[in-house]
């Protein structure tokens, strides 16, 4: 059964979500995945092994490599993954929850 994952919400510029003064805790699967995905190795001093870096995937032609990277740092953030899958207009889509 997957489990919601809560944590401090960010807004669409990726900056803390605040409302009447407070900080917003919300589900954050989706934001969770969005982080992996667009930063870099490095990037998080904590842990700088974690992420993959989708951008420097723009101009390889196999992109079974970047598929492979999302799946390995999905479950290794602890999620179950289902599926993921590059659509033709270029977007990236997951089914992936925690366990």
């Amino acid at each position: 059964m997957a489990r919601e994952m809560k944590d401090i919400s960010l807004d669409e510029g990726d900056d803390l979500l605040i409302e009447n003064g407070d900080i917003v805790i919300a589900e954050s699967t989706a934001t969770h995945q969005r982080q992996l995905l667009l930063n870099n190795k490095g990037d998080f001093k904590e842990n700088p092994t974690v992420c993959v870096g989708v951008f420097n995937y723009l101009n390889d032609e196999n992109f079974d490599g970047m598929i492979r990277a999302i799946n390995v740092e999905f479950c290794r953030d602890g999620m179950i993954v289902s599926d993921i899958r590059l659509n033709k207009d270029g977007s990236i889509e997951t089914d992936a929850v925690y366990k």
